[in-house]
């Protein structure tokens, strides 16, 4: 079931997800913040909401590009570029 990608750049629709990512995370914390009055149940609750999202955009991204890909939009990979 190999899917063909051609005249694409792959690191552009990368970037692209992660700032979405990113965008949908503060949206989520931001509004996780003005229900949960308790600091550590935030604390806890922020830890739950950043993981999950970062865990379903690697899955994304792995069944966009493959189990081999590793996920380099990440901005400790774009340091560079």
């Amino acid at each position: 079931m190999g899917n063909v990608i051609q005249g694409v750049d792959i690191l552009d629709y990368i970037r692209a997800i992660d700032k979405e990512n990113k965008k949908f995370q503060a949206i989520t914390l931001q509004n996780l913040e003005e229900l949960l009055e308790d600091k550590e149940t935030y604390r806890l609750a922020r830890k739950i909401v950043l993981d999950s999202f970062n865990s379903y955009t690697r899955a994304v991204i792995r069944e966009i590009f493959g189990d081999d890909f590793e996920f380099i939009g990440s901005s400790k990979s774009r340091k560079g570029t």
